[in-house]
């Protein structure tokens, strides 16, 4: 979420929480002008439980949101990068096109298509280096989406290919 404020006050103060909140510190200015904003913007400012604590909430659900993770192609060989760029080409209706996209200088792969989408790699000749990379990510993320990209990080732990 991206939120811009132009706010003319006498101090503020920001702090990290986990699972990506903030709790914001605002001294000089009047809590309904913030609250106005932040409606304006799309979202719901309401008061915690605690009192002082602020929570910006977001009104889509859940369910309309993809967890993804973009890493280098460097990760996979160049037969797995041969192997997508194929699944990625079919156009027949119900194929694999559907989950594996091509992007042009890389491969979006759909993990929630299949119940076990790592299992459907492994049928289709991805390499094991790729799907323990595909795997680590599911598990440890929870990923909805992963773009394997010319372009992407180096992600440290993993194996590198040099193709």
């Amino acid at each position: 979420m991206k939120l811009s404020l132009n706010v003319e006050a006498n101090s503020i103060n920001v702090l990290a929480l986990n699972m990506g909140r903030i709790a914001v510190e605002v001294d000089g200015i009047e809590l309904a002008e913030l609250i106005d904003v932040v409606c304006d913007n799309g979202y719901s400012l309401r008061i915690a439980d605690e009192p002082g604590k602020l929570l910006i909430e977001d009104p889509l659900p859940i369910s309309c949101r993809y967890n993804g993770i973009r890493c280098s192609t460097a990760h996979i060989t160049r037969e797995d990068n041969d192997l997508l760029h194929r699944l990625s080409r079919q156009v027949l209706d119900f194929d694999d096109s559907e989950w594996v996209g091509y992007t042009g200088s890389g491969y979006l792969i759909r993990l929630d298509a299949w119940a076990f989408p790592v299992l459907q790699l492994k049928r289709r000749g991805l390499s094991k280096a790729a799907r323990r990379l595909i795997l680590t990510l599911m598990r440890r993320y929870q990923l909805g989406i992963i773009h394997l990209d010319t372009f992407g990080e180096l992600l440290p732990g993993f194996e590198i290919f040099d193709w």
